[in-house]
């Protein structure tokens, strides 16, 4: 089988393609042909070695993965041989290769969702339109109306929940990007206004007639959790999804919370999977039929060989995509 290992920190350019025996069938475990894997800024966080505590190396990343039933361990059921499937490989990762286990609770059988959804999109997906819907479903537990700003809206996670806001029953959806060429690409995954990250507090506040938001969406991190406060009307609530600027962590006074009737809520799906793989599977399902009954889009910038992984990698680093890359096994 083909695999991309990582087994010292140094970014995009440390991933080595290699061969290695064929991944056998485990207890308890699905084995598949992966056809497609997704390809997200939490690769190339690991590929600095950020997260070596919980993902020492040498180690195959990958969070997302696509393609047909292989093999069944014992115990499994459920599926059968050649099934195609989308799953979530996010505590052991391995999505870099052509052949990958996966957990049973966390994998969706794509021939049982309510319309069709094809491979690549399904792997570019399932992470990130099954965290945007437990993030607004069940943490910030969105009433119709609510008006929402998601931070890195043209983002693979953005890009989502922007989307998902609209389809549970937001009133405006805003969001905000880093450079000026975003704004239009991002334009039609269905935000009501789009602003630079720069100068997104005071034209929020505009949009919303000085009332503030009741949610703030953040998989940025870094200062604009801070200036992201003053745009959160009183008993808004900022959620924080990601901190991909890889900046150091922001400090907040619970009494500058209490006093400013202000609210904070993080949300990991890693965490939340492992204690809840059910829950889990069960809004993975959703959010793919979503998805399949093109209630929401799936943005993929580009499909790179599974050699390319590094290259793919190198471009989300530079923060140059929109939306989500995938490769092909």
């Amino acid at each position: 089988m083909k695999v991309v290992m990582i087994d010292h920190p140094g970014g995009p350019g440390s991933l080595k393609l290699q061969t290695k025996p064929d991944l056998q069938p485990a207890p308890g475990m699905l084995t598949i042909d992966v056809a497609y894997a997704g390809v997200g800024y939490f690769e190339v966080l690991l590929s600095r070695g950020e997260f070596s505590a919980a993902y020492p190396m040498p180690l195959t990343p990958g969070l997302e993965v696509s393609g047909y039933v292989r093999a069944i361990g014992e115990g499994v059921k459920g599926f059968h041989v050649g099934q195609p499937v989308a799953s979530m490989t996010l505590h052991h990762l391995g999505g870099f290769a052509s052949i990958a286990n996966v957990r049973p609770d966390l994998t969706v059988p794509l021939d049982q969702l309510e319309a069709e959804v094809d491979l690549a999109t399904a792997a570019a997906s399932i992470v990130n339109v099954t965290t945007a819907y437990l993030a607004i479903q069940e943490v910030h537990r969105l009433r119709a109306g609510d008006s929402v700003l998601v931070h890195a809206a043209a983002g693979g996670l953005g890009s989502f929940l922007g989307q998902m806001a609209k389809r549970l029953g937001a009133g405006k959806v805003f969001g905000t990007v880093g450079s000026p060429g975003k704004i239009e690409l991002a334009a039609s995954l269905g935000y009501d206004e789009l602003f630079l990250r720069s100068d997104f507090v005071e034209h929020t506040l505009r949009a919303t007639g000085h009332k503030g938001v009741h949610a703030v969406f953040d998989p940025v991190g870094g200062d604009m959790r801070k200036q992201s406060l003053d745009v959160l009307r009183p008993l808004g609530q900022m959620v924080v999804v990601g901190n991909a600027s890889g900046e150091e962590d922001v400090g907040h006074s619970f009494n500058q919370m209490w006093f400013s009737n202000r609210q904070y809520a993080g949300f990991t799906l890693g965490g939340y999977s492992d204690s809840n793989p059910v829950e889990t599977g069960t809004a993975a399902r959703e959010a793919l039929n979503m998805l399949a009954k093109k209630e929401i889009h799936a943005q993929i910038q580009g499909v790179y060989p599974l050699e390319d992984a590094a290259e793919a990698l190198a471009l989300l680093e530079k923060g140059a995509t929109v939306g989500k890359l995938v490769l092909k096994i």
